[in-house]
C-alpha cells in the first residue's frame, strides 16, 4: 500500500539535509550560504503546510492530527498490543509533525529579523529596534536546540520502532507499506512542486536575489 506521495517523501529528506547544512554553515561563518538555504528551507516548508491542506491524504493535517484522547488510546494500544505499521502518520506522530514543521516556522521567521552583532541581519532586522532584533536572535539559537530535542525524540522513536520488527524508515523512500486496508487517496506531487517553484520565486525575487548572486 502507497501510503506517502513524492512530495512528502522527498521533503522529509530534504529537510534533514537542509538543516544539517544550516547549522553547519552558522558555526563556519558562511552566513550568504546559510541564508540561501534558510529561504530553500522556507520553500520547502511553505509549500508542506500548504500540502497539508491539499495534498495527499497522508499529507494532510486532518488525516493525522486527531484529539488528545486518540492519542493516549493509540499509545495504550500499543503498550498492550505492540507498535505496527499505520496508515500514514501514527496519532502520536502526527503531534509530533506538527510541533517541528511549527518549530521550523519560528526559526525561519526570528531568521528574518536576526543580527549577528557583527556583519550579518536577516532581511527584515532593519523593521525592528536592535533590542527586538537582539531577543529575536536569542530566540532563533534557543529554538534550534528544541528542534534538535525533538529531532533527538523523533529519532529515538523511529529506533524504537525499528528494534519492535517495524522499519519507519524505508517507507519514507519507497512510500510503501504492507498493510491490508483501504489505500489512502495520492496527489501528484507535480502539483506540489509547481506550488514550490512559485513560492521559490516569490522568495527570491523579494529577498534572495542579492544574495544568491553574491554566491554565484
Amino acid at each position: 500500500m502507497k501510503i506517502w506521495d513524492g512530495f512528502v517523501r522527498i521533503y522529509h529528506w530534504s529537510q534533514v539535509v537542509v538543516l544539517g547544512s544550516l547549522w553547519y554553515t552558522a558555526e563556519e561563518g558562511l552566513m550568504e550560504l546559510h541564508f540561501t538555504l534558510a529561504y530553500l528551507l522556507m520553500a520547502l516548508l511553505l509549500t508542506r503546510i500548504l500540502w497539508g491542506f491539499i495534498g495527499s491524504d497522508t499529507a494532510r493535517f486532518s488525516h493525522f492530527l486527531g484529539s488528545p484522547q486518540s492519542v493516549i488510546n493509540y499509545l495504550k494500544t500499543s503498550h498492550t498490543n505492540g507498535l505496527h505499521y499505520s496508515k500514514g502518520h501514527n496519532p502520536a506522530g502526527g503531534y509530533m509533525v506538527l510541533a517541528l514543521l511549527l518549530l521550523l516556522l519560528v526559526q525561519l521567521v526570528t531568521g528574518l529579523f536576526s543580527n549577528d552583532d557583527i556583519l550579518s541581519e536577516g532581511p527584515l532586522a532593519y523593521l525592528v529596534s536592535y533590542d527586538t532584533s537582539g531577543f529575536l536572535t536569542r530566540i532563533h539559537h534557543l529554538n534550534f536546540d528544541l528542534i534538535l530535542g525533538f529531532t533527538a525524540v523523533h529519532v529515538i522513536a523511529v529506533i524504537l520502532y525499528r528494534l519492535k520488527g517495524v522499519n519507519l524508515i524505508l517507507p519514507m523512500f519507497t512510500g510503501k507499506v504492507d498493510l491490508d486496508e483501504t489505500e489512502p487517496k495520492m496527489k501528484h506531487p507535480f502539483k506540489a512542486w509547481i506550488i514550490f517553484a512559485v513560492i521559490s520565486v516569490f522568495i527570491y525575487f523579494i529577498w534572495a536575489d542579492e544574495v544568491i548572486s553574491y554566491l554565484f
